[in-house]
């Protein structure tokens, strides 16, 4: 039973569910709608059952926007927030996954604490969109989360596709994943500096369950740590690019990028064990091309490994300031960070100089679709191991160039450079003038 809303703005009043166990239904969302919530008598959100599904399609110039009920995005916890629900990890309730889709949406200033109870398993969540047991039939594409109670994005229990993600003012983790097996690319978090310990985590948080299993493919991402120093982290400490948890052991990255976060590059923390990550032709699982940075000082911790866990083995981490292939620390080199764009005001123009035009000595090596880098532009690119096909979902990898046969390229710029690419985010999202608070300092 398709339900269409169309071209205005309505308020959520509660909690606006999809169906339930005994049917099943499509929420339609046409281009330029806006979903407004707030906190007032009962907690605003929207929560799509198990099997049913959410089909907003908003455009670049009419995205669908979910915000709170008042002027402005510089709110934060102000509603409930975006909850799909899909059959993994429940208990007894099976059925068809639901083929969600978003399409150039934004969800604002939500994370005011939501409890959801499906299948007698609850869970109570504080941030603004939560990915819980669905499949790859979950896509989302150009989708912005700002100002998030706590993460910008949660996923757990499935392998979802997300690409062209924005993430900003995420209060705590711009990216948390649990037993998360999907696709991440071409990401973008600019993120919230820490406050005390209890804000502004990480960039990307990664966390498994003893019984479970993550192993996501993550490519081309950018992280912008938002902190204005450089201090070795102390015991409490967690503001790193990338926070490996809570068991994992394995990750797929290719082509990331980290930048300005205050304790360093990552940290292995909670059981974590690193031990079997390497750089070679990915397998099971891979760093590759992992570069960090600070412009404002150099840290001797760049990398933490707690006790309780293990970290990368000989030879993944390259020598300081040395391109490798591993993660690669640029330990106060001369000009190893150039952002572009940091001190202008960007207005609409929301990506246009936010790129790393170069990190050490690596320039801009695979725009121009030479993905092995043997001088040839030829069918051979198409086979590199760090490319992303085209599934055929249609519109998923439409931001590709037309010279790389339908294949994502992990180019050295990530998701910040050349004439296409760096105007991906620009006029759909929010928040992108300097006095919405969320430039780098």
């Amino acid at each position: 039973m398709p339900c269409a809303i169309c071209h205005m703005t309505f308020l959520l009043y509660g909690a606006l569910q999809v169906s339930n166990n005994v049917s099943i239904a499509t929420l339609t969302i046409d281009a330029g709608t806006r979903i407004r919530g707030d906190i007032v008598g009962a907690v605003d959100h929207l929560l799509v059952w198990p099997g049913s599904n959410i089909d907003a399609q908003g455009t670049a110039s009419r995205p669908v926007r979910f915000t709170s009920d008042d002027l402005g995005v510089a709110g934060s916890g102000e509603w409930g927030g975006l909850f799909l629900r899909g059959f993994n990890g429940l208990p007894t309730l099976t059925g068809t996954q639901g083929a969600n889709r978003l399409d150039y949406v934004v969800v604002a200033e939500a994370g005011a604490s939501v409890t959801v109870t499906i299948d007698g398993v609850a869970g109570t969540y504080t941030d603004n969109i939560v990915l819980n047991g669905v499949d790859s039939a979950t896509t989302l594409t150009f989708v912005q989360s700002h100002n998030s109670a706590k993460d910008g994005l949660r996923i757990m229990n499935g392998d979802p596709r997300l690409s062209w993600i924005l993430t900003t003012g995420a209060m705590r983790d711009g990216i948390w994943f649990r037993d998360f097996n999907g696709l991440i690319k071409d990401l973008l978090v600019i993120h919230n500096r820490d406050t005390g310990g209890s804000s502004g985590r990480a960039g990307i948080y990664a966390s498994e369950t003893v019984a479970g299993d993550s192993n996501p493919r993550i490519v081309n991402a950018t992280l912008v740590g938002r902190d204005n120093s450089s201090t070795v982290a102390g015991a409490t400490d967690n503001e790193f690019g990338i926070l490996f948890a809570d068991n994992t052991d394995q990750v797929r990255m290719a082509n990331v990028l980290i930048a300005n976060f205050r304790n360093g590059c990552f940290e292995a923390d909670s059981a974590a064990n690193l031990s079997l990550i390497d750089t070679t032709t990915p397998g099971p699982n891979y760093l590759y091309g992992v570069h960090c940075a600070n412009e404002t000082g150099a840290n001797a911790s760049f990398g933490v490994v707690r006790t309780s866990a293990v970290g990368f083995p000989t030879g993944t981490v390259a020598a300081n300031n040395s391109n490798g292939n591993g993660l690669v620390y640029y330990n106060g080199a001369v000009n190893a960070v150039n952002f572009t764009g940091e001190a202008a005001e960007r207005g609409n123009n929301f990506t246009a100089g936010w790129y790393l035009s170069t990190i050490g000595s690596i320039g801009n090596g695979f725009l121009d679709g030479d993905t092995n880098q043997d001088g040839a532009i030829d069918a051979a690119d198409i086979m590199s191991a760090f490319v992303v096909a085209d599934d055929g979902a249609g519109g998923f990898n439409q931001d590709v160039a037309s010279d790389t046969g339908g294949y994502d390229l992990t180019h050295i710029d990530a998701v910040r450079g050349g004439a296409v690419t760096n105007v991906q985010f620009d006029n759909w999202s929010v928040g992108t003038l300097r006095s919405d608070t969320f430039t780098v300092r």
